[in-house]
């Protein structure tokens, strides 16, 4: 018992140091420089780094770092080398009752104006003295910072001049090549030929790699991505940070002794190149996440020269709720580049969704589209269904459970609306009888080996109180795979169905999942409920849901699963790594995953079924926590758990399609 004891408490000390968030990866290859970057939650003193790891030729991640960005901004001797960029709040409303705020600022107290130094002052408190104070403070300044030797101080004690990084996914951007040299805008396509010159120009060339991720110390940051092992090698180190003026009333605190953790920037920031006024340009659009209701830009294209006037603008609406969801980035069919948000979550349900279809140089609405749900809407996910580079169709889901469709038909903007064909109604409703599954999960789409478009998606919900507590019944969340051909899908009767009918401890240690292979004929689709639901030595219902986004790639779906779990020593909870053919949902035909540990997904890491046939097995457990997504590298499968621990690379087998190769994921920026 006592052993038992000092272990437990052993790991509770060590997950204060957690990872909640998905990896990113600097590369699509295995080269010398290839890294992931993980971002880690310290629940002790809610600080939090980011932290880059290099992935040798061997697929193995390395346990020393790269670099750290908490090390990096905790070395600086002067706070005042910081680049932290805020905005002028707005003043008036627009038509919609939306605010657009536009110019950008400092944020020194010189560069706040007098509302957002207000926000930074305690009532009773007659003086600014202590308002620039608590400003010094968030810029990273620890004169006043409470100390394990000293706590008269005035300010909370942080473990790092970083804060915590929950929800917001790193996101990397360097060179990549977004294909918009495709564009027919303009004579005779000069739009694409354009971003052919913009990304053959030198300065795009050699402009410092960024990864970028929002933290609840109340800003977006932009690190140096670099990962060489040359002298010059600034890696971590901290380029910018933005303040969104959303967070400003929430600022305070932060400094407050007594702070009990909130969100502030938490969302997941969308980057790509885009084509604004007359040029080529690269943007960022974040939102506050649980943190706010906002939705900001900012102009990245030479992110070590970024000033107040790279600020582009930030938008809010009395209809938002938090903007939970990550925004689309996308070219649109009036020639002009779209950021597209949802009306997001809301305390108390909203009278009807909203989508709105942004300008991307200004912020201005371009098109509202009401939906008439009162469920909260997650991510949008827009898509170009005829390659052209222009995004055709949007989606977004809800926690009612709908899947909505909406066409953007034409050049004019009013015309984009939920199709004739589905009438007012959405494109599907994921529930199991009469009963409702929540969708908060992000969207994807591809094409399936027919070339029809499919949705793929999880359902269940990890966001509201007491979504951590499992019932004695726990409800059935399921992972869908879609296909829309222009009608309403009625339910789950039009799909095909496919089952967990094995689960077993390895001699690995893995917990392993084998699935059904039956096979896709008319079917709208198909899914398959969470869980091992039917058999000889079936669990049951046991909370499990998904939360994170699927991963698409040649012949397979990839998404991971999350089952809460309120033992200290589980890390939140556990997850299973799924892989099933994208088009049938059935297991694959090969070994995915290799589960004896030899280093080679073959015909050895199957399981005997009733025909005595060899099974691939369909899904793993990571025993490493709670896992939100993966990444991949070539014949690597990369994630990291909750616990905090290293990330873990594992074997895949690549591509493994035959024959005719019709498959094409659709962009989704």
């Amino acid at each position: 018992m006592v052993e038992g004891l000092k272990k437990a408490f052993a790991k509770i000390s060590n997950e204060v140091q957690s990872t909640t968030a998905s990896l990113a990866t600097n590369s699509t290859r295995l080269e010398t420089d290839t890294a992931l970057f993980q971002s880690r939650l310290d629940s002790r003193f809610w600080s939090g780094d980011l932290l880059a790891r290099r992935v040798d030729e061997n697929g193995v991640v390395g346990a020393d770092t790269a670099w750290s960005a908490a090390q990096k901004l905790d070395s600086l001797d002067s706070i005042d080398s910081r680049n932290i960029l805020t905005i002028t709040p707005a003043t008036t409303s627009g038509n919609s009752g939306e605010t657009i705020a536009t110019r950008g600022a400092n944020f020194t107290w010189d560069g706040l104006n007098g509302d957002q130094r207000a926000l930074l002052q305690k009532t009773a408190e007659t003086g600014t003295e202590n308002a620039e104070k608590r400003l010094a403070y968030l810029r990273g300044d620890r004169t006043n910072e409470i100390t394990t030797e000293d706590r008269t101080k005035l300010f909370r004690q942080r473990g790092s001049r970083l804060g915590d990084i929950a929800n917001s996914d790193p996101q990397f951007i360097h060179n990549q090549d977004f294909g918009y040299s495709r564009l027919s805008w303009g004579t005779n396509g000069a739009v694409g030929t354009a971003y052919t010159t913009f990304r053959a120009s030198s300065a795009y060339r050699t402009r410092t790699p960024l990864v970028i991720v929002g933290a609840n110390d109340g800003m977006l940051h932009g690190f140096d991505a670099r990962v060489s092992d040359t002298a010059a090698n600034n890696g971590g180190r901290e380029i910018f940070a933005y303040v969104p003026n959303g967070v400003f009333s929430n600022l305070i605190n932060l400094t407050d002794p007594a702070y009990t953790h909130r969100y502030y920037v938490d969302g997941t920031p969308r980057i790509s190149d885009v084509w604004i006024g007359s040029s080529w340009k690269t943007m960022v659009v974040g939102t506050t996440g649980a943190g706010g209701r906002n939705v900001f830009a900012l102009d990245v294209t030479n992110p070590d020269s970024m000033t107040s006037n790279s600020v582009m603008w930030e938008f809010s609406h009395p209809e938002m709720g938090y903007t939970m969801g990550q925004p689309a980035l996308v070219a649109l069919p009036n020639e002009k580049f779209g950021v597209i948000v949802s009306s997001g979550y809301h305390n108390t349900a909203p009278e009807e969704g909203k989508v709105w279809i942004l300008d991307a140089e200004t912020g201005s609405i371009i098109q509202e589209v009401e939906l008439p749900t009162t469920g909260n809407l997650g991510s949008p996910l827009a898509a170009d269904t005829d390659y052209n580079q222009v995004a055709d169709r949007v989606y977004v889901a809800d926690t009612l459970g709908n899947v909505w469709r909406i066409d953007l038909t034409g050049s004019n903007p009013s015309g984009w609306d939920i199709p004739d064909s589905l009438g007012n109604n959405p494109l599907f409703v994921a529930k199991i009888g009469s009963t409702r599954q929540a969708i908060t999960a992000p969207l994807s789409s591809a094409f399936n080996d027919k070339g029809e478009h499919m949705i793929f998606f999880g359902t269940g919900s990890f966001y509201r109180d007491g979504d951590n507590e499992i019932p004695e019944s726990p409800s059935i969340d399921t992972f869908y795979g879609i296909i829309d051909r222009g009608q309403a899908i009625d339910g789950r009767s039009s799909l095909l169905k496919q089952a967990v009918i094995k689960q077993a401890t390895l001699a690995s240690g893995l917990n392993a999942r084998a699935i059904t292979n039956n096979a896709l004929t008319t079917q709208s689709g198909w899914y398959i409920d969470l869980g091992w639901l039917e058999g000889e030595g079936a669990t049951g219902a046991l909370g499990e849901r998904v939360i994170a986004k699927p991963t698409l790639r040649t012949d397979r779906v990839i998404f991971t699963t999350m089952t809460p779990s309120a033992d200290p020593c589980a890390s939140g909870g556990t997850s299973f790594i799924m892989a099933m053919n994208l088009s049938s949902g059935s297991r694959l035909n090969y070994a995915y995953f290799d589960t004896n540990g030899d280093g080679t997904p073959d015909k050895d890491d199957t399981t005997i079924g009733d025909d005595d046939e060899n099974i691939p097995w369909s899904g793993i457990d990571t025993d490493d926590g709670v896992t939100k997504g993966v990444t991949l590298l070539p014949k690597l499968l990369c994630f990291a758990g909750s616990s905090g621990a290293t990330p873990l690379c594992i074997p895949n087998p690549g591509s493994q399609r035959f024959g005719r190769n019709s498959w094409h994921e659709v962009r989704t920026n």
